[in-house]
């Protein structure tokens, strides 16, 4: 892990706060996803296949953690009696299903590249609407001093 203060060349600051840097490894794997599309599209991958080895790639992880999690029962200190352990393992037993559905999830995401670009594509559009609209806006008055000369295109 690297926190403020012990970052080596090349790496993300992540924050100390437990919950803060789980939000910076979100920020951290969407840019990464992006690089891996860019550099899987470099070398001739169509996106849909990269998507989907991306997603691969994504479940596996999810699935390695089902694998530490899965270690867990039988692990409560014994100190606190029966019922603890008891609900310790029901706990592990809740946390390795929610496991699974992530992987699951993750998975089945396949085609989010192509939602991705269609979204980009949208925004692209209406970006460039607005930045004509404004250009235009601004021209208005010009247009006006200058006789009020239209173009062909707005007739």
């Amino acid at each position: 892990m690297t926190t403020t203060g012990d970052q080596e060349a090349g790496q993300q600051e992540v924050s100390a706060d437990p919950r803060q840097r789980m939000g910076d490894y979100q920020t951290m794997a969407v840019n990464a996803r992006r690089k891996v599309h860019a550099a899987l599209a470099a070398a001739g991958l169509k996106p849909d296949e990269a998507d989907e080895l991306v997603c691969a790639m994504e479940a596996g992880a999810v699935a390695g953690a089902h694998c530490w999690v899965e270690e867990l029962p039988g692990c409560a200190p014994d100190a606190h009696g029966t019922v603890y352990g008891n609900g310790w393992d029901g706990a592990v037993d809740r946390a390795l299903d929610v496991l699974v559905s992530t992987a699951d999830n993750a998975y089945r995401q396949r085609g989010r590249a192509r939602v991705t670009r269609s979204l980009l594509i949208g925004r692209e559009i209406l970006h460039n609407r607005i930045a004509a609209a404004e250009q235009a806006a601004k021209a208005g008055p010009a247009l006006a001093s200058s006789g009020g000369e239209e173009s062909g295109r707005d007739r």
